[in-house]
């Protein structure tokens, strides 16, 4: 069964990279994201992994498909945010660690 978002999916993930934003709270750190061009240039000098390798574990993780994701600095971390949509329908938003590719668990002391 072929799902009419696969197709979209690398024009997601462009889209997705390019858009920015920050968001602070009272304990969080600021989150800045970056465009298309930066997170070439931030995977390149901080040698992070490729975007698609976090993708891909959070689409195993949540049984669902990737739509894009985008390249933020929060606090000291390099993350990826991924919004996926499950099998049910609902969207979610994972965050990756950019330099391992793992799920992101931010550290008490950041």
């Amino acid at each position: 069964h072929t799902r009419p978002l696969r197709r979209y999916g690398a024009l997601a993930l462009i889209a997705g990279l390019g858009a920015s934003g920050a968001v602070a709270g009272d304990n969080t750190p600021v989150t800045q994201c970056f465009s298309t061009a930066q997170t070439r240039d931030k995977i390149a000098a901080e040698k992070l992994t490729d975007p698609f390798v976090a993708m891909r574990a959070a689409q195993e993780r949540v049984k669902g498909e990737a739509l894009n994701a985008r390249l933020c600095q929060k606090g000291a971390a390099f993350v990826y945010e991924i919004s996926l949509v499950r099998q049910d329908g609902h969207v979610v938003k994972m965050l990756y660690d950019a330099a391992t590719g793992q799920p992101f668990s931010p550290r008490k002391s950041d």
